[in-house]
């Protein structure tokens, strides 16, 4: 990450007073004709960005979602910007294509409401805004608490930092060199090798044409450049169906199809009658078909089990959930797996689509890479909370039909037998899991067990569903009973898959620690209080 001094550099080449921030401004004929140009020809160029090896399409996609929401703005694709701002700078830094989420931000640096986007020129050279960063940055390295303003300030200059780092050519790695590590073609202006000087010829005549609008010739230099590219170290550039195959991950987008199809199929499972009976079930099976498909895509080019991050995890969660559901469906055909299954994988999946998590595919920490306990041990620990999350739905339906259809003990109890499986399979998954953490623990830190909070918090949560499977065995509960035992105890799950790592932030389980989250957690907590108050309150009244 280049330094702040980096970003100013940049500013003092082109000096320009800060403009007036406006939602948008019309493309100018430059950008436009830069528009037309066949960009997509480097798109399958390989490039080694955070620490991972990628193709340009790629990593052009990540930045432009990362700086600006979005993976095309006002017209401007992920190439547009990516080689617009590393060719044509003086334009670029001017469009407003930089998002600052935070409206308190917004209102505090005295920016217009409904303006969300704004140019690097615009921000760089805002007074208000330096200010916070660097408030933000000294809060961050004296290890004390920043204001809200200063985070988010943190957070947007990181962002423009991602620009600037294009913008100078550093962050082009797309040279790979003899000892593994990569370069970017400026470097290669003095090497005396005929290979990196025709990479460097190549390159600024792809400048040239870039800057002339030559289409031609554009296409003419990144064809070159992409073989001789790739003739330089053969054994160490990716294959091309590796690159392509990443490419056609990000195009496709599975998870996104999915999720559309699970909802689709939860509405034809739960009003459609015996028809949408059928048609749901081919429908949540296509969606099964994209999620696997994604899954499979991403293993492949990570090269590693699809479990390693918050992201990952949670699709895989949302597809244990459906692999569970539909399985327990086929054998009960009663309609409520594949209403619950459809539900948890629908939110599990727009959830990660659509909450501020980092989707994009990251290496290993150097703890989780060479083993096969990091697929052995998180997936089965993920389909344990695929189980319960099911079962948890299942909960929820219960309450739903009790509070508007109350008095039906059979089809209560009917549903509770359902419900009762799924909490059985959870607990089965759950326990295995810790064991298989346990046996990994002891290889990579010398103990089985340490107390580790999320090893804490995995038996905690062991526990309290030994305690709800043990009370419906028992008969303690009724069946109204294991219906909010379920949601209730879905609360430690959230706990220890979420809590500590986003609330606690703690311990050796310090993969993708982050901060925050307590206002939603505690608005997830009322919302599930307030239902099974309503409930019972409900259950009650039509058993008296």
């Amino acid at each position: 990450m280049m330094s702040m001094f980096a970003i100013l550099f940049l500013s003092i080449l082109h000096p320009q007073e800060p403009p007036e921030p406006v939602a948008s401004v019309p493309l100018n004929a430059g950008v436009m004709e830069s528009s037309l140009l066949p960009l997509e020809a480097t798109e399958m160029w390989a490039i080694l960005a955070q620490g991972r090896v990628k193709p340009v399409g790629t990593y052009a996609k990540e930045i432009m979602v990362s700086v600006s929401g979005k993976t095309e703005v006002d017209g401007l694709t992920a190439l547009d910007v990516f080689w617009g701002c590393h060719f044509d700078w003086p334009t670029f830094s001017d469009l407003p294509i930089v998002k600052i989420s935070s409206s308190t931000l917004r209102q505090d640096l005295g920016f217009e409401d409904g303006v969300r986007r704004f140019s690097y020129n615009h921000l760089i050279l805002h007074e208000a805004f330096q200010s916070l960063v660097r408030e933000g940055l000294n809060a961050e390295r004296a290890k004390e608490p920043a204001t809200p303003n200063q985070r988010d300030a943190v957070e947007v200059y990181r962002r423009l930092d991602l620009l600037a780092e294009i913008a100078d050519g550093h962050s082009l790695q797309l040279v790979p060199r003899a000892d593994g590590l990569w370069t970017w073609p400026g470097s290669l202006e003095k090497s005396a090798v005929a290979a990196d000087q025709k990479i460097v010829t190549q390159f600024a005549l792809l400048a040239q044409a870039y800057l002339t609008k030559n289409a031609d010739a554009f296409h003419s230099a990144a064809g070159v450049l992409t073989k001789v590219l790739r003739a330089a170290y053969p054994e160490i550039y990716p294959t091309e169906s590796l690159l392509d195959k990443e490419l056609f991950y990000n195009d496709l987008n599975p998870f996104a199809w999915a999720w559309k199809l699970y909802l689709l199929g939860f509405f034809l499972v739960a009003v459609a009658g015996a028809i949408g009976y059928k048609l749901g079930w081919v429908t949540l099976l296509v969606g099964m078909i994209f999620h696997t498909m994604g899954l499979g895509l991403r293993w492949q080019i990570a090269g590693r089990a699809p479990v390693s991050d918050m992201y990952e995890s949670l699709i895989f969660m949302g597809w244990g959930a459906i692999l569970i559901g539909l399985a327990l469906e086929f054998f009960s055909r009663k309609g409520y797996f594949a209403i619950a299954s459809a539900l948890m994988g629908f939110m599990a999946l727009a959830f990660a689509e659509h909450l501020p998590i980092d989707s994009s595919i990251s290496p290993l920490v150097p703890v989780l890479a060479n083993t096969s306990w990091l697929a052995i041990h998180v997936m089965t620990i993920m389909l344990s909370y695929s189980a319960f999350a099911l079962a948890m739905g299942m909960g929820h339906v219960v309450l739903f039909l009790q509070f508007f259809k109350p008095g039906r003990t059979k089809q209560l109890r009917d549903l509770s037998t359902l419900l009762y499986k799924s909490l059985q399979i959870g607990v089965f998954f759950l326990a295995a899991g810790i064991a298989f953490g346990a046996i990994w623990a002891n290889e990579s830190w010398g103990r089985y067990w340490g107390w580790d909070p999320k090893e804490t918090w995995s038996l905690i949560t062991f526990f309290v569903y030994m305690i709800v499977v043990h009370a419906r065995f028992a008969g303690w509960v009724s069946h109204f009973g294991l219906a909010v035992s379920s949601i209730a105890s879905f609360l430690a799950v959230v706990m220890t898959y979420y809590g500590v790592n986003f609330l606690l932030g703690s311990g050796l389980h310090s993969y993708g620690f982050s901060e925050g989250g307590v206002f939603w957690f505690s608005v997830y907590l009322g919302l599930e209080l307030l239902i099974i108050f309503a409930s019972l309150l409900r259950y009650r009244s039509a058993t008296n």
